[in-house]
């Protein structure tokens, strides 16, 4: 959906284009100083927009994306899911002090926002699906590579195929079975970026198989080609939500 940057802003967050926020991260990334405006930055509306201008960015972009620009980590999360009314969602979280900044996709645009500090703990938590409940561990111990790489392609419908082939070894009355085959079922990553020589290269990760019983660790690389290197299939298993926590924390670097 086509978003106006110049009629989606609010005291609180920013609202663009997919278009428009890709030039926006590009341009969180170039070394301070930079005079030099990329077409891309004109030819996406963010110049006459008022949000960029010869120095860098301007106005709300700089108010609300400025502290991002000093950041040398940030958390990078993308939920999969066919319960998703646009399947992917993405998160970028700047956890600068005393205020950070959050990037998050949806289907009318993306939105960046700006939170205290104190909150990123809490707003990863959220974002990645990490939250109290059950853990019933009742299906595989692995999860198919043919699975992980429909995921990694936005395959959802692949994926659900894949699902439904591995529930049908049984058992046919498990909660797992049962919440893969409804499409009741998530794919989280988080992924620790850390910036050098102007580009986020990526660092520590955990990847997550989300029910609404289960909240279960891939033991998987990041790396698709690592991915279909794989002798056997990612272990799949469900250690307790306070380890999973602190994974979280170690991705921001708490």
């Amino acid at each position: 959906m086509s978003v106006d940057a110049t009629d989606s802003r609010s005291a609180d967050q920013l609202i663009v284009t997919v278009e428009q926020a890709n030039v926006l991260l590009d341009m969180l990334s170039t070394s301070k100083g930079t005079t030099r405006v990329s077409s891309d930055a004109l030819t996406s509306g963010l110049v006459s927009g008022g949000l960029v201008g010869a120095n860098g960015l301007v106005g709300d972009a700089q108010r609300i994306l400025g502290p991002a620009s000093d950041a040398r980590t940030r958390a990078a999360i993308r939920v999969v899911s066919p319960a998703m009314p646009d399947v992917v969602r993405d998160w970028r979280v700047w956890p600068t002090v005393p205020r950070s900044v959050i990037m998050r996709s949806d289907v009318d645009g993306v939105h960046f926002s700006q939170v205290d500090f104190c909150e990123v703990p809490h707003i990863l938590a959220f974002a990645s699906l990490l939250h109290a409940g059950p853990t019933i561990h009742d299906g595989p111990p692995y999860m198919p590579t043919d699975f992980l790489a429909a995921v990694r392609a936005l395959d959802v419908r692949g994926a659900q195929d894949v699902l439904n082939d591995l529930v049908t070894y049984g058992p046919a009355e498990s909660h797992f079975a049962r919440d893969c085959t409804s499409g009741r079922w998530s794919v989280v990553t988080c992924v620790r970026e850390e910036k050098r020589r102007g580009k986020w290269r990526p660092g520590a990760h955990y990847e997550c198989f989300v029910t609404d019983h289960l909240h279960a660790l891939i033991h998987a690389p990041l790396d698709v080609q690592a991915l279909s290197r794989l002798s056997a299939d990612p272990t799949l298993d469900a250690p307790p939500r306070a380890a999973i926590w602190a994974m979280a924390m170690g991705v921001l670097g708490a």
